[in-house]
C-alpha cells in the first residue's frame, strides 16, 4: 500500500454508526388477492404513483379467495420489522384441493406511514418483497431475503408513505426497516470471491459492488484491492449516478501461502475521500471443493462456478466432466459438496447467475455454456465424456439445456426435475390467460415455446437419459419425471426411469459419501458407461428460435421459413453408399445424405471425415436429389430453399436479415454487453424519471443476474459505446437525444403532437391512444451490428406503469415489441395495444403482429 493512501485512510474520521433505524409499527393491509404465477397482477387499479394515496378504510374490494368475495383494509400493529399477515377464515385446504398449489399464490397490499424530522438520506432493507413504493416512487426490494440488498432513498421532511405488495402461498410475510444517514459510498456485502489453492499461483477475478447513496453524481472513482502476497489491482469508474450501484470486476494475481485464508483489503477513493472494507478469501487444499471466478462475455461481470476435483488427481490424465445444475436457493459450492469425489471425473456446478437466478433458462443457460467453455479451456476434459445432471430447478435445467444443445453431452441425468412452468405450477390463474384475446397472447407464447421441454424431446435421439425421482416428492411431484419417461418411451429412445419409493425431494439412502438424490451410484454408473458420438448416422433436431438453439451434431439450421414456428430437420447419412453403375476394384466411395425438413429455409451440413475420404457427396432433400458433389475437402455444405426445392449455395453471409446474433426477441439485447442510457433533453421531471427507470433496471440486473452494467446520460454516448454495447434507452424522442436521432429510422417511432406528448406510430400509422408505453428492440441505426432497446412512455402519466413488463426474468415472453396502456395493470396481456415480431428484414409485417382495431 502506498504511503499517500495510508495517510488518506488515517486522515478519515472513523465510520460512525447509522444515526437511526426506522421501523413502522402500524400497517394497514388489504387482501389476499389471487395472482397468477410469474405475473403478480391483482386486478386493482390503484395509482400508487400518486403521493397523496391514502387507504379508503370504508371501501370493499373484490377478492374471490374470501367469503362473500370482498375484503377491506385492516390494521396490524407490531414492534418488529418482520411482519406476517395470516388471512383469517380462509379455506386454504379447499382451494388447494380444487386448484392445486397455484390456487394458494396470493398477494396483499400493505400501507404504512412514518415521520421524519428532516429531509434525509436512507437505506431501505425490504425483505421478501420484489419492490416497494416510497412517496410515489418504485424501488427494488430484497425479494429472496438475503439481507445484502439495501436500496438508497430520500426521506421527505414530515410524513412519508410506504406501499408494499408481499406475496406467497397462503400467507404474506415481509420485513421493512430504514437506516438513515448512511455513508456516501458503501461497499455492499455481496462480493463475488474466488477460493485460492494452497501453494499455487493465483490469477482470477473478484466482483465488488459499490453504491452511491447520495443525490450527486460521483466522478473519477478509483477502486483498489490489496492483500498478503497479492499484487495491487485497481479499476477506475468515470461516474456513478445518484442512488445507483455498480458491481465492478477486478483481476487478482498473487502467490498463495500455506494458510487457511487471505485477507483482502478494498479501498474506494473519490474527492480525497476513502471508503474501505475487507474480506477473507478461503484457501483450499488441492483436493477440496473450491470456487473459481471468470469474466462473463454477457456483461463483463465477475461470475463464479464451483469445482470438485477428481479423487487422486493426476495432471497427466484426461477426465470426464459432470456438469451439475443446482436447485432453487442452492449455492453452487454447496451443490458440488453433495457429491463424492470421482476418480474418473470432475464435478462442476455453474451458478445460474444467482442461487435462484433464471431457472437455467435465458441467462442461466448462457451462464452454463460459458462455464462449460471455461472448464474445457482450463482442465483436461474428454469432450466425449461430458455429462449433464442437476436437481429440482437444476433438473429442469437438465431438460432445458440438454434438449437445446444435445450434441454437447454424452448423457443426461435429471433428478426431481420439473418440465416447464405451465406444467409445474400452472398459469391458468394469470389474468393474461383469462382476459387476453388469443391473437394478443400468442406472441408471448411463441417466445415461450422454447421453454416447453417436452416439445423438444425428439432432440434426444442420440442422448441417453437417466431420470431419478423420489416417489413421495411433494415439491416436484414424480408426475413430472413420469411424464417425460412416458414421452421418451413413445419415441422409443434410450432412457432409465428410477422412482425411489418413499423418498421426498431431498434424500439420502445411507451414510456413504455423496447425497443419493444427486449422487446415486446407479445413476453415476449409467453416466460413466456412456460416451458421446459426435457424428451419429441419424439426427432429429427441432428448434423454434435459431438465436436460442440452431445446431445439433452435423446439422445447423440457418433460417426458418416462418420465424418462431417449429422448424425440424431429420437427417441420415450412409457413409458406405454404393452406386450400381460403378464396378471393379476402384469403385468410388459415396456419402449419401437423406434429409427431411419442416419449416426450414436454410441449413448447413458439416463434414467430419475420420476414415477414408469420400469421392462424392450425394444429397436427397425432401425426396428430391439435390446434386452430386465431388468431395474437395470442404467442411460445410449449405442449402437454400428456392420455391419448393433446395439448392446448394455458398456459406450464408450476413445481410440485413435476422441472424443468430441479431435476431431478437427483446431479451436478446441483454445477451451481450449493454449500457443503460437515460434521456436528459426533456424537463427535469423527465430526466429524473428516465434516470430512475435506468436505476431500477440496473438494480434488477445486479439482484437477479449478479450483473455489471453502467448508467450514462444520452449526452455522453460515444461512437466507442455504440461499437461495444447494445444501448438500452430510457425516454422518447422528446426526452432522449439518442432516440431523437434515430427516431425516423425505427419501424415503430414517435410523432410529436404537443409539448411532452407523443403518438406512437407503426409504419406511419399513428396510434391515437394517449398514455402508451413501448418496449422495442431493433438493430442500432448508428451501428447495425448492435441493438437499441427502447423503454418509452408517450406521457408523464404513462411513465408510472412503464415498468409493468420486464424481460429480465425467465418466463417473461416479450417479443420484438410490445405497446400497452394502463389497462394492462389490471388485465396483463389483455391490455396490450400492439405486440409482435419484425420480419426477417427487421420490418413491420402485419401477419407477425397484433394491432388493436
Amino acid at each position: 500500500m502506498s504511503l499517500v493512501l495510508l495517510m488518506l485512510i488515517l486522515s478519515q474520521p472513523l465510520a460512525s454508526a447509522l444515526n437511526d433505524t426506522i421501523i413502522i409499527k402500524e400497517w394497514w393491509y388489504l387482501g389476499p388477492f389471487s395472482i397468477g404465477p410469474r405475473e403478480g397482477i391483482t386486478g386493482l387499479d390503484f395509482d400508487f404513483s400518486d403521493e397523496n394515496f391514502q387507504p379508503d378504510t370504508t371501501a370493499r374490494y373484490p377478492s374471490f379467495l374470501v367469503s362473500e368475495g370482498f375484503v377491506k383494509w385492516k390494521k396490524i400493529k407490531t414492534d418488529d420489522a418482520r411482519v406476517s399477515i395470516e388471512y383469517e377464515d380462509l379455506l386454504w385446504d379447499t382451494i388447494k384441493n380444487y386448484y392445486g398449489v397455484a390456487g394458494l399464490l396470493c398477494a396483499g397490499i400493505v400501507y404504512g406511514e412514518f415521520e421524519s424530522s428532516e429531509r434525509v438520506r436512507g437505506l431501505v432493507n425490504a425483505r421478501e418483497v420484489g419492490s416497494f413504493i416510497l412517496n410515489g416512487r418504485t424501488y427494488p426490494g430484497d425479494i429472496y431475503g438475503d439481507g445484502y440488498i439495501q436500496t438508497p432513498v430520500i426521506l421527505n421532511k414530515g410524513k412519508n408513505k410506504v406501499i408494499l405488495r408481499p406475496s406467497g402461498y397462503g400467507e404474506n410475510t415481509f420485513s421493512f426497516k430504514i437506516f438513515t444517514n448512511p455513508e456516501p459510498v458503501i461497499i455492499v456485502k455481496d462480493i463475488t470471491l474466488p477460493d485460492f489453492i494452497k501453494g499455487d499461483n493465483y490469477s482470477g477475478y473478484i466482483g465488488i459492488p459499490i453504491m452511491n447513496t447520495t443525490e450527486d453524481i460521483i466522478e473519477n472513482i478509483r477502486i483498489e484491492v490489496t492483500g498478503d502476497n497479492i499484487l495491487r489491482a485497481e479499476k477506475r469508474i468515470s461516474r456513478l449516478e445518484p442512488f445507483s450501484l455498480i458491481k465492478v470486476p477486478l483481476s487478482l494475481i498473487g502467490q498463495v501461502a500455506n494458510t487457511d485464508s487471505v485477507l483482502i483489503r478494498i479501498f474506494v477513493m473519490y474527492n480525497s475521500i476513502v471508503t474501505c472494507d475487507s474480506c477473507w478469501i478461503k484457501v483450499r487444499n488441492s483436493n477440496e471443493p473450491y470456487v473459481k471466478t471468470f469474466i462473463s462475455r454477457i456483461d463483463n461481470s465477475c461470475q463464479y462456478y464451483a469445482v470438485l476435483p477428481p479423487k487422486d488427481y493426476n495432471a497427466d490424465s484426461t477426465y470426464a466432466l459432470i456438469m451439475s445444475c443446482h436447485g432453487a436457493g442452492v449455492e453452487a459450492i454447496n451443490q458440488v459438496k453433495s457429491y463424492s469425489q470421482k476418480d474418473w471425473a470432475y464435478v462442476v456446478a455453474p451458478t445460474n447467475r444467482r442461487r435462484f437466478g433464471f431457472d437455467w433458462q435465458d441467462w442461466g443457460r448462457l451462464d452454463f455454456l460459458e462455464v462449460l467453455e471455461d472448464v474445457q479451456k482450463n482442465f483436461k476434459i474428454d469432450p466425449h465424456r461430458i455429462y449433464l445432471t442437476g436437481h429440482s430447478m437444476g433438473g429442469h435445467g437438465v431438460w432445458h439445456i440438454g434438449l437445446s444443445h444435445p450434441d454437447l453431452f454424452a448423457a443426461l441425468a435429471p433428478s426431481a426435475g420439473w418440465t416447464s412452468f405451465p406444467l409445474y405450477i400452472p398459469w391458468f390463474l394469470q389474468r393474461s390467460e383469462i382476459f387476453a384475446e388469443p391473437e394478443q397472447i400468442k406472441y408471448r407464447d411463441m417466445v415461450l415455446r422454447e421453454d416447453i421441454t417436452p416439445v423438444f424431446l425428439e432432440n434426444a435421439l442420440n442422448l441417453p437419459i437417466y431420470i431419478l425421482h423420489g416417489g413421495a416428492d411433494d415439491n416436484v411431484p414424480p408426475i413430472q419425471g413420469r411424464m417425460m419417461a412416458q414421452y421418451l418411451k413413445e419415441l422409443g429412445y434410450d432412457f432409465v426411469y428410477n422412482e425411489v419409493g418413499g423418498k421426498g425431494h431431498w434424500w439420502d439412502i445411507d451414510s456413504t459419501p455423496g447425497v443419493d438424490c444427486v449422487d446415486l451410484k446407479e445413476m453415476m454408473d449409467f453416466l460413466k458407461s456412456k460416451k458421446r458420438n459426435p457424428y451419429p448416422q441419424k439426427i432429429l433436431f427441432k428448434t423454434t428460435d435459431i438465436a436460442h438453439s440452431d445446431k445439433a451434431y452435423w446439422i445447423r439450421i440457418d433460417e426458418l421459413e416462418d420465424i418462431y414456428q417449429d422448424g425440424m430437420v431429420e437427417a441420415m447419412v450412409d457413409t458406405n453408399y454404393e452406386i450400381r453403375e460403378f464396378f471393379g476394384k476402384n469403385r468410388p466411395l459415396f456419402f449419401y445424405y437423406k434429409i427431411e425438413t419442416r419449416n426450414i429455409k436454410k441449413f448447413s451440413v458439416f463434414m467430419r471425415i475420420t476414415g477414408r475420404k469420400p469421392d462424392y457427396l450425394i444429397f436427397e432433400i425432401n425426396g428430391n436429389r439435390v446434386g452430386k458433389l465431388r468431395f474437395k475437402g470442404q467442411e460445410t455444405v449449405c442449402f437454400h430453399k428456392d420455391g419448393e426445392l433446395f439448392k446448394i449455395i455458398n456459406l450464408p453471409k450476413r445481410d440485413n436479415k435476422k441472424t443468430r446474433d441479431l435476431h431478437g426477441p427483446i431479451k436478446q439485447a441483454y445477451f451481450s454487453p449493454f449500457i443503460l442510457v437515460y434521456g436528459t433533453i426533456g424537463d427535469s421531471v423527465d430526466t429524473e424519471n428516465n434516470l430512475h427507470q435506468a436505476r431500477l433496471q440496473s438494480y434488477t440486473w445486479w439482484i437477479r443476474a449478479n450483473g455489471y452494467t453502467e448508467i450514462i446520460p444520452d449526452t455522453e454516448v460515444t461512437e466507442e459505446h455504440m461499437g461495444k454495447f447494445n444501448l438500452i434507452l430510457f425516454g422518447n424522442s422528446q426526452t432522449n437525444a439518442i432516440i431523437k436521432k434515430i427516431n425516423n429510422k425505427l419501424p415503430i417511432n414517435f410523432k410529436q403532437i404537443g409539448l411532452n406528448e407523443d403518438y406512437i406510430a407503426i409504419k406511419k400509422k399513428n396510434l391515437k391512444q394517449k398514455d402508451l408505453c413501448l418496449i422495442e428492440i431493433y438493430p442500432n441505426p448508428l451501428n447495425p451490428e448492435k441493438f437499441v432497446l427502447l423503454y418509452s412512455a408517450t406521457t408523464k402519466k404513462a411513465q408510472s406503469y412503464l415498468g409493468l413488463f420486464s424481460p429480465i426474468y425467465s418466463g417473461s415472453g416479450l417479443p420484438d415489441f410490445i405497446i400497452w396502456n394502463r389497462s394492462a395493470t389490471r388485465y396483463g396481456w389483455g391490455g396490450i395495444v400492439s405486440a409482435g415480431f419484425f420480419d426477417k428484414h427487421w420490418q413491420i409485417e402485419r401477419n407477425l403482429m397484433y394491432l388493436e382495431d
